[in-house]
């Protein structure tokens, strides 16, 4: 019944697993296919080696001192560099 919107009270969403990483993807029902859309562009966007990049993060983070909202900015800053770099490298 998800494919009659008027007989269904509940939403089909996508989720892209690339490893340990779980992106869930949802238009409240306005455009499935939009969502299958943006689904298939970040499972091509993620490449399998994410995990390593994750587990980085995650060690970098736990070196961080201060309060919550100075880790905040300073992951902020380490993973806009991440991305920086990488579409330099593409």
């Amino acid at each position: 019944m998800a494919d009659t919107p008027e007989l269904c009270d509940f939403y089909m969403g996508g989720i892209v697993t690339k490893g340990k990483l779980k992106i869930g993807i949802s238009t409240n029902g306005k455009s499935p296919t939009l969502a299958k859309r943006i689904r298939q562009f970040l499972e091509d966007l993620f490449q399998e080696e994410i995990d390593e990049l994750l587990d980085t993060l995650r060690s970098y983070r736990e070196t961080l001192k201060g309060d919550f909202a100075s880790k905040v900015i300073e992951m902020n800053k380490r993973t806009k560099l991440l991305l920086k770099s990488k579409n330099d490298k593409d």
